[in-house]
């Protein structure tokens, strides 16, 4: 539907695009790979963890090219915008994985910590859009056909943070919803259908506002749409190394390795 190799217009559409790839899939493989062992799965969550702060990026980077409200546009708020948003990507991935640590012995602030570094980056990147639907009246508040999307949008996703925090309906019913019907099931169901209201509001709004927007906004350029989105996947993939490395025992000191060589020298002497 777009021409993406010669449109500048649709390359942070592309980039969102590419994050609504990413997000599901790393988490497939996450929930797929994670009964191999207790490294396995702590290091496929890092990478689900990642994943769901490139697609948080992903959102603002579009969020900024078509859904900012017309009276912000230009303004400080949407000049500083995308660094923020990238410097959330590497705070709440570093909060995900580090919350993974203390699961047993201080269950509480693990489950504080992932919900945050979820719930964060969700409420920033939808500041612009929480003004423009609920709170902005009067001119440059950007009313079309695309704020009913937003709002399925929303709805969908307080109650995807909803079931992933109070895990119902299993915690009424231990047992009964094991295989089908409990809270992480419908939380990625509530999750990829949120994903299609808002994917369905940014192409409306994107085609709506293309005269206006061209004409008023800075111009996107490659390196503004893809540039963030690199860095951010640069910063996660360390994040997601340091912490991988301490679940991946070194080689054994030298004078180990000559101690034991030693003793199985002796050993078959003997």
């Amino acid at each position: 539907m777009q021409d993406v190799w010669s449109d500048a217009y649709s390359w942070p559409l592309l980039v969102y695009l590419l994050s609504c790839c990413v997000y599901p899939l790393a988490s497939s493989c996450a929930h797929t790979f994670s009964s191999m062992s207790m490294r396995a799965r702590h290091v496929c969550f890092f990478f689900d963890y990642g994943a769901l702060s490139l697609y948080s990026l992903g959102s603002a980077i579009t969020y900024s090219a078509y859904v900012m409200p017309d009276a912000w546009v230009n303004g400080p708020f949407h000049t500083y915008y995308i660094p923020v948003a990238v410097f959330n990507t590497a705070l709440c991935t570093t909060m995900a994985c580090y919350s993974r640590f203390p699961e047993f012995q201080r269950p509480k602030l693990s489950k504080v910590l992932r919900v945050s570094a979820f719930t964060y980056p969700y409420l920033f990147d939808n500041i612009p859009l929480f003004y423009r639907i609920f709170l902005c009246v009067g001119e440059g508040c950007t009313v079309n056909e695309a704020n009913s999307f937003h709002v399925y949008h929303t709805l969908l996703a307080f109650l995807t943070g909803f079931l992933f925090a109070t895990h119902l309906p299993e915690r009424l019913a231990p047992g009964r919803f094991d295989y089908i019907g409990h809270s992480h099931q419908l939380f990625h169901v509530c999750g990829i259908i949120g994903t299609h209201f808002q994917m369905q509001a940014i192409e409306v709004d994107m085609k709506r506002r293309r005269p206006w927007l061209l004409a008023h906004a800075p111009a996107i350029t490659l390196g503004g749409a893809v540039g963030p989105a690199a860095l951010s996947s640069l910063l996660s993939l360390g994040i997601i190394y340091v912490f991988s490395r301490p679940l991946f025992p070194g080689p054994a000191p030298r004078t180990e390795l000559r101690k034991g060589s030693g003793r199985a020298r002796r050993s078959c002497c003997h």
